[in-house]
């Protein structure tokens, strides 16, 4: 008997985007093949529309507009596990699975209890290193991992991209921490908590997506966003630097040496503040092209 697989797709205001995710899954089979659940948190530009429209086959779960991405991903695994999921894929509308990789993870999972499994994403201009994954804790930060393919390799983390993981992992730590972590690290706070109950977190390298890096998540010296964007991001929710989200990750992941690693990243963009204001764009961006052919 097949497992009972949820996809789960929270979404924002990005009908093209969503449309286009939900196109990919249709063109590999993944549509007739599983369950897909859309959580559109309050979009306004007529993605829920479009979306019963063009793939009535899509359960559509509506929020408010304040779910953020861990609201809306509990509001889906709560429903897909009271249908009696066996599985749960988690799938950002921006990214998009590449043949056989939903299922290659859903296959993980079925032979290896008590497995979670991410696929590997890439940008569509450059397959190499990937964009999003698994990840090992570092001493500062979380250091992302390459896996080949036909390999698999044991992480720390994942982040929420392309993720399958069982039913089994709500009984025993319930669902995402939506109330601490809004938006940014619930993804790999979440699959940290499961390792340390005994799950085994895998990279699956022959599961794999195309999503583009975060533009302003890329290297901040060299970034084409201002410098004032980066700060204006503290102030979001939505955003990796936004304060109490980055404490609770910190003090989940590095116990009485949260304080240090909480400053770290504060004091990283005051020192690249400092040099982005001294130095010319070009001349910085020119070193990082030396330092990448060397």
């Amino acid at each position: 008997m097949n497992p009972l697989v949820y996809i789960l797709i929270p979404v924002h205001n990005r009908k093209v985007v969503t449309l286009t995710c939900l196109e990919t899954l249709q063109r590999n089979g993944d549509l007739a093949r599983y369950r897909v659940v859309v959580i559109d948190d309050g979009s306004t530009d007529g993605t829920a529309e479009a979306i019963q429209s063009q793939f009535s086959q899509v359960t559509i779960l509506k929020g408010d507009g304040n779910l953020w991405w861990t609201g809306a991903m509990v509001k889906g695994m709560e429903y897909a596990y009271e249908k009696g999921a066996d599985f749960f894929i988690w799938l950002n509308d921006d990214t998009l699975p590449l043949p056989n990789a939903i299922s290659t993870l859903v296959d993980t999972c079925t032979q290896r209890q008590k497995t979670i499994a991410t696929a590997q994403c890439y940008s569509s201009k450059d397959k190499h290193p990937p964009t999003y994954g698994g990840q090992i804790r570092g001493t500062w930060s979380l250091k992302p991992i390459c896996v080949p393919e036909n390999h698999c390799q044991s992480c720390d983390c994942t982040s929420g991209n392309l993720v399958c993981l069982p039913r089994s992992v709500v009984d025993q730590i319930g669902y995402p921490p939506s109330q601490r972590l809004p938006q940014c690290f619930a993804d790999v706070v979440y699959t940290w908590e499961a390792k340390k109950r005994g799950y085994q977190l895998e990279v699956i390298g022959n599961a794999k997506a195309f999503c583009e890096f975060n533009e302003l998540e890329q290297n901040w010296l060299t970034s084409s966003k201002s410098i004032l964007k980066q700060w204006q991001r503290i102030k979001t929710k939505k955003s990796n630097l936004y304060p109490s989200a980055h404490w609770y990750y910190c003090t989940k992941f590095y116990g009485f040496l949260s304080p240090l690693v909480f400053v770290h990243i504060y004091l990283k963009l005051i020192l690249i503040t400092l040099i982005r204001w001294l130095v010319p764009k070009y001349f910085l961006k020119r070193q990082k092209r030396m330092t990448k052919d060397y």
